[in-house]
C-alpha cells in the first residue's frame, strides 16, 4: 500500500476532510459483521503472499541490545496504579518504587524486552512450521505496528532516530542527531525538546489487510492501543512515567520519520518528560533518516475503504489546536478504590508469559467476584493522552481524562455474581446489573460464534461514544476510541495474567446484533434469536459448552430465547431497554451513535500444544 498512503497524503494539504464524519459512520457500517455477510463474503488467505511480520532496514548500523536484561521488582497493578499518578508521580505515594534512572543500552533493553519483544514461539505439528508470539498482542499475531526511537543523553549509544527490530532484539540507526528537539518541534511540544526518549509507533495497514481486509483498520488502532500501554507500563516501571500524542500533522510527522515513501503511517507517539536539566551541549542537527525498508510481499492487495478511512482521519499541516473535551465527559473515574493491592504480580516476569488464550476451560472454579472488580477497576484507570485532555506535560497537574469507551459485561462464573448482563460504572467503581440470566450461548454467538466467549468466566463489549468522538475531533475520533479500547484491554490482559487468569481480545463480533441485543436498537427483520438459533443448528456455536449441549438435546424446538434464562425472551429485551437509560429504541444502525468496537475475554486458558518451551 506504499503507493496508496502516498496519494492519500498527497491531496490533503487544504485539510477539511476529517470534519466529514459521515466518512466515520458510513466506513464503520461497510465493516460490520453480521450471520450472513460471514458466510457470503468467504476470503482465502494467499499464504505464498502473506507480509513479513518483521521490518528491517538494510544499509544501517545495527545495534544488538542484550537478552534476559533483567527488570524492576515491581507489581503488576501498581505500575498502573502509579501511571495513573501521571508523569509527575507525587513523593510519598504507596506506589512510588521509583529510583533514580540511569538511561544506558541496559535501560533500553529492559523496556523494549517488556514490551515489544518476541516472547514465544510456536511451531505447527504437521508441518513444523514455527512461528513468534510476542509481549504486546495483535489481531490474528501480524503486528501491524512498528517501533521507533528518539534517543537523547543515553550512555553507550549515540543521540539519534532508531527502528526497533524485533526478530534481532536490536535496534537500527536511521539518523544521528538531536532527534528528540526534532520530534518535539514536528509535534509542537517544546517541553519535550530535551526529552531524553520519545516513541514513534507507525501502523503497516497491509500487515492486517492481508488477512482481514477493509475492517483491519479497526485492528490495526486496537493493535496501537495495547502497543502504547504495554511501553507505557514498561517505561513506568522503569521510573519513567509518560504519556501519548495523537493530535499532530500526518504529513509532517511523516516526512519527519522518513516515510514519505513507505507502507507504514504514523499514529501515536509516546513523550516522556526531562528528569533534570541535561547541562549536555547540544547535540548534532539531525541528519536525514536513511535505510531502505524490506519488501513485505510480493504484491500488496488495494483495499480501498480502508486507504479511505485512514485518509479521513488525516490532519493537515498545521493541525491547528487540539480541540478540548467537554468537562461531562470526564468523570472520576479513576480514584482508586483497592489502595492495598490484595493481589499483584510482578510486571516484566507476567507480560513475558501473557499469551492470547485460543479457548477457555469451562469447567475450572469460577473466578472470585473481588478478582473481577479488581481487574475492572485497573483496566479502567486513568493514564496521559492529549485526546483524554490531561496530558499536562512537564509541570502541571493533569485533570481526569476523558473516556468515550463503556464496558458491558456477559458474566457467566464469577462466585457472588448472578450471570447476566451487567455494565461497569466507571464513576463509581462498581458493576450495575442490566439483566440475569445464563448467557453463555449469546457471548459466544455474538462473539462470531467463537466458543471462548461462553467458555470464559466473563466477556466484555466495548461500546464506544462514536457521535460524542466524531463530534469533538472529527474522523480523527476513530482513531481514538479504537486506542482508549486496546488500551483497556492490554490492561486486562496484564491484570489477568497477575491474578492467575488468561485473556483475550475478540476484533470479529457481530456488530448489530451487539447492538441490538444490548437495547441500543429494535429488533430488526432477522432478530438475534433466530440467527444464534440457525447457528446452533448448524453446529457453529458454543459446542461443547453446558448450554449448548443442553440446546442439542432437544433440536425439535425451536429456541425462543438467547439463553437458558426464561426472562431471555427477545420480546423481553424492552426491561432492559428500560434498565439502559441512554438508549435509544429505533436507531438507525448506519448512524447509531454508540456502538461496539472491541470484545473481550477472560478465564483459564486450555493449554496450547503448539507452545515450544
Amino acid at each position: 500500500m506504499t503507493r496508496l498512503l502516498s496519494d492519500a497524503l498527497a491531496d490533503l494539504e487544504g485539510g477539511g476532510v476529517n470534519e466529514e464524519t459521515e466518512r466515520l459512520f458510513a466506513y464503520h457500517q461497510a465493516t460490520k459483521h453480521s450471520y450472513d455477510s460471514v458466510r457470503t463474503n468467504a476470503h482465502f488467505l494467499d499464504w505464498r503472499n502473506q507480509p513479513d511480520p518483521f521490518r528491517s532496514y538494510e544499509g544501517v548500523p545495527l545495534i544488538t541490545l542484550p537478552t534476559e536484561p533483567g527488570f524492576p521488582d515491581v507489581g503488576a497493578f501498581a505500575t498502573i496504579a502509579a501511571l495513573a499518578e501521571g508523569p509527575r508521580m507525587a513523593k510519598g505515594s504507596k506506589y512510588e518504587y521509583r529510583q533514580e534512572v540511569e538511561f544506558n543500552v541496559a535501560w533500553l533493553s529492559r523496556l523494549l524486552w517488556n514490551s515489544m519483544a518476541i516472547s514465544a514461539w510456536k511451531r505447527v505439528p504437521r508441518t513444523s512450521y514455527r512461528y513468534s508470539l510476542r509481549v504486546n498482542p495483535s489481531s490474528g499475531n501480524l503486528h501491524p505496528t512498528e517501533t521507533y526511537l528518539a534517543l537523547f543523553g543515553f550512555t553507550g549509544v549515540d543521540d539519534g532516530l532508531y527502528h526497533y527490530r524485533a526478530d534481532r532484539h536490536a535496534l537500527e540507526l536511521r539518523s544521528r542527531g538531536n532527534w528528540t528537539d526534532q520530534l518535539a518541534r514536528a509535534l509542537v511540544l517544546p517541553w519535550a525538546a530535551e526529552s531524553p526518549l520519545i516513541v514513534g509507533l507507525t501502523s503497516i495497514f497491509w500487515r492486517e489487510a492481508w488477512k482481514y481486509r477493509d475492517r483491519a483498520y479497526r485492528y490495526c488502532c486496537h493493535d496501537l492501543g495495547h502497543a502504547m500501554m504495554s511501553l507505557l507500563l514498561a517505561a513506568c516501571a522503569l521510573g519513567l512515567p509518560g504519556g501519548v500524542v495523537t493530535h499532530f500533522s500526518d504529513l509532517r510527522l511523516t516526512h519527519a520519520l522518513g516515510l514519505a515513501e513507505s507502507d507504514e503511517a504514523p499514529m501515536a507517539f509516546l513523550v516522556f518528560p526531562p528528569q533534570s536539566p541535561s547541562g549536555r551541549l547540544p547535540a548534532l542537527s539531525p541528519q536525514k533518516p536513511t535505510g531502505i525498508p524490506n519488501q513485505l510481499s510480493a504484491e500488496e492487495v488495494p483495499y480501498q475503504l480502508l486507504i479511505g478511512m485512514h485518509r479521513s482521519t488525516i490532519l493537515p499541516d498545521p493541525s491547528g489546536p487540539l480541540p478540548r473535551v467537554s468537562p461531562t465527559n470526564a468523570g472520576t473515574a479513576n480514584k482508586p478504590s483497592r489502595p492495598d493491592l490484595p493481589s499483584d504480580a510482578s510486571l516484566g516476569p507476567t507480560v513475558r508469559q501473557r499469551r492470547s488464550a485460543l479457548d477457555f476451560d469451562a469447567r475450572t472454579p469460577p473466578m472470585e467476584r473481588a478478582d473481577l472488580e479488581q481487574l475492572l477497576d485497573f483496566a479502567t484507570r486513568d493514564w496521559s493522552a492529549d485526546w483524554r485532555g490531561n496530558l499536562s506535560g512537564e509541570t502541571t497537574p493533569g485533570e481526569t481524562g476523558a473516556n468515550f469507551v463503556t464496558l458491558y459485561l456477559y458474566l457467566h462464573r464469577v462466585r457472588d455474581c448472578d450471570p447476566g448482563v451487567y455494565r461497569w460504572d466507571r464513576s463509581n467503581r462498581r458493576l450495575e446489573k442490566l439483566h440475569p440470566g445464563n448467557v453463555e450461548r449469546v457471548a459466544a454467538y455474538l462473539s462470531l460464534e467463537q466458543p471462548l466467549a461462553g467458555n470464559a468466566c466473563f466477556a466484555v463489549s466495548m461500546i464506544a461514544d462514536l457521535d460524542e468522538v466524531a463530534r469533538v475531533f472529527g474522523n480523527r475520533g476513530y482513531r481514538y476510541v479504537h486506542f482508549e479500547a486496546g488500551a483497556i484491554g492490554q490492561r486486562f490482559y496484564v491484570g489477568a495474567e497477575a491474578l492467575g487468569w488468561n485473556a483475550t481480545g475478540i476484533g470479529a463480533f457481530y456488530d448489530d446484533d451487539v447492538h441490538r441485543y444490548l437495547g441500543f436498537l429494535e429488533e430488526g427483520e432477522t432478530p438475534v434469536g433466530a440467527s444464534l438459533h440457525a447457528a446452533e443448528q448448524e453446529a457453529l456455536a458454543t459446542l461443547g459448552s453446558p448450554s449448548s449441549r443442553s440446546v442439542a438435546r432437544d433440536r425439535r424446538e425451536p429456541a425462543p430465547v438467547i439463553s437458558e434464562s426464561g426472562e431471555e425472551h427477545l420480546s423481553g429485551l424492552r426491561q432492559l431497554r428500560e434498565k439502559e437509560e441512554e438508549a435509544t429504541p429505533r436507531r438507525d444502525p448506519r448512524t447509531l451513535p454508540r456502538q461496539v468496537i472491541y470484545h473481550f475475554a477472560v478465564g483459564r486458558a486450555i493449554p496450547d500444544q503448539r507452545l515450544e518451551a
